[in-house]
Order: C-alpha cells, then sequence, then structure tokens
C-alpha cells in the first residue's frame, strides 16, 4: 500500500506498525514539520503546562537528589579580556577621546576613523 506525504505531495510506504495513521514519509523535512504541528497542537491542548512549574520541579529535582541536572543559578560571566591598542607614534598627540573597538570579525577589531 502506497500513501500520499501530507507535507511534500510524494508517495511512500508506510511503516507497517503505524500503517494507515502514517501521514508524512521518512523525509527529514517532512518529519520536522509534523514534529511542530504536533507540539503547536500539544501546547494548544495544555495551555498552562509550563506556567508556575518551577517549585514543583525544584521539590522534585530535591527528592530525586538531581540537583545536577539543572542550574539554579546563572554561571558567571566570561573575565573581561585585555586588549593592547598599539597607535602609530605619528598619532599619540591626536588622540583626545575614549577608543571605542568594533568587533569585525572573530579576531580582528577596528575603531571609527582609522
Amino acid at each position: 500500500m502506497r500513501k500520499r506525504c501530507v507535507y511534500c505531495g510524494r508517495y511512500f510506504t508506510p511503516d507497517r506498525r503505524v500503517g494507515e495513521r502514517q501521514k508524512a514519509c521518512s523525509r527529514s523535512d517532512c518529519r520536522r514539520k509534523r514534529k511542530q504541528e504536533a507540539q503547536k497542537r500539544w501546547v494548544a491542548q495544555n495551555e498552562g503546562y509550563f506556567k508556575n512549574r518551577y517549585a514543583y520541579v525544584k521539590e522534585w529535582r530535591r527528592r530525586k537528589k538531581c540537583q545536577e541536572m539543572i542550574q539554579d543559578e546563572r554561571p558567571r560571566a566570561k573575565p573581561v579580556r585585555q586588549y593592547a591598542l598599539l597607535i602609530p607614534e605619528e598619532k599619540t598627540g591626536v588622540i583626545q577621546d575614549e577608543i571605542i573597538l568594533r568587533k569585525l570579525d572573530g579576531i580582528t577589531f577596528v575603531t571609527h576613523g582609522w
């Protein structure tokens, strides 16, 4: 038996364990769309499920001794990096204001006017 995928329109052979209920083929795009629709449907049916659950989850974690599973505190910020700014000698008398560096890519910084 062959069926047409609801998402891409291609024909596919359904998994025999699912049979008639299968609506999408096994392509990753179709599976992703089906999963998104299923999640939207679930959230619509269980609207308040995730609201005000922190106290319940925290108590459950305490009982199960799962403290290392989820962090209660935010991790410390990365330390501030210090950069050495090399200024040509002929420009040293010109600079009077604060120099603000802008990140150009992963390792290159630039400042306005140079």
